[in-house]
């Protein structure tokens, strides 16, 4: 957390914010490739995505994806190809949010839920990095419209999975962000965490918030989602998920961790994982 905090400082005083060219799509990329020298992440990734969509990202473990919002959130640089958001490269972007697994997060940091939604404010402050009254005002909107505000002043260590999550969609929110990448929101978290956080995110695409989602569950892609993305390294399908999850296509995503059930009324794509609690379902 602290890493987090002193970038967001960094970037308000380097960046040089990009503009938006008005006609150009919100998300854009080309022949996107990205390397490690344990060999390709990434391979000639190519989709563009429109103001106001709900995507549902999915994929076996290792399949690319948290690699995937690197590369648009300008955190990683691609091998080859090119990302465009509004028209422009994600480096100099204030409007890209991205929520991270909370495996990543250091929960132990002495912070508040207000600490944490005002780090989404950083870039909209002067040089002295110093919160303002309407700064305020934003954090406190952003933590009713997540229902945290009774938790506002709570240690972030104190709070459920499903609660963490909301208070990073409300940093999203505070940072007035246009598109939201949330890398695996949903994983640990019981039925009604999961129902709080999608609902969320239906209202924000109501008010022509962009989001991706990236998942396990198959089949609350399939239920929740008008478009899915299916990734292993290569975009295998992007599309309605009655397009994308064939079996053909699912077979190739997922290779011998899946097995078709045929049962009386329909199918069942068991994905079968090595890491506890990764389960993909569908149908």
């Amino acid at each position: 957390m602290k890493n987090l905090i002193d970038s967001f400082r960094r970037q308000s005083f380097s960046r040089r914010y990009a503009p938006h060219q008005p006609d150009a799509p919100l998300l854009v990329l080309e022949q996107v490739s990205v390397r490690y020298e344990t060999g390709t992440v990434l391979k000639n990734i190519s989709f563009d995505i429109s103001s106001g969509e709900g995507i549902a990202l999915v994929g076996p473990n290792g399949a690319g994806k948290t690699t995937l919002f690197e590369v648009i959130a300008g955190i990683q640089e691609p091998a080859e190809g090119v990302v465009k958001v509004s028209g422009y490269e994600p480096g100099g972007h204030t409007c890209i949010a991205y929520v991270p697994q909370r495996s990543q997060v250091d929960w132990s940091f002495p912070a508040t839920v207000d600490d944490v939604v005002m780090m989404g404010r950083i870039n909209k402050m002067g040089p002295f990095l110093w919160p303002q009254s309407d700064d305020w005002d934003v954090v406190r909107r952003s933590i009713e419209f997540v229902g945290l505000s009774d938790l506002s002043q709570r240690q972030i260590s104190e709070l459920s999975g499903g609660e963490q999550q909301r208070m990073f969609i409300a940093r999203a929110l505070a940072q007035e962000a246009e598109l939201m990448l949330l890398d695996e929101p949903l994983n640990g978290l019981d039925v009604p965490a999961q129902e709080s956080i999608l609902t969320i995110l239906e209202t924000l695409q109501d008010r022509e918030v962009t989001f991706i989602i990236s998942m396990h569950d198959l089949r609350l892609a399939a239920e929740q989602f008008q478009r899915v993305m299916l990734l292993n390294k290569r975009l295998l399908g992007f599309g309605s998920p009655e397009e994308v999850f064939t079996r053909d296509l699912l077979l190739q995503a997922y290779q011998g961790h899946l097995h078709f059930v045929e049962g009386e009324f329909d199918t069942l794509a068991v994905g079968d994982s090595c890491c506890e609690g990764d389960h993909d379902d569908l149908f």
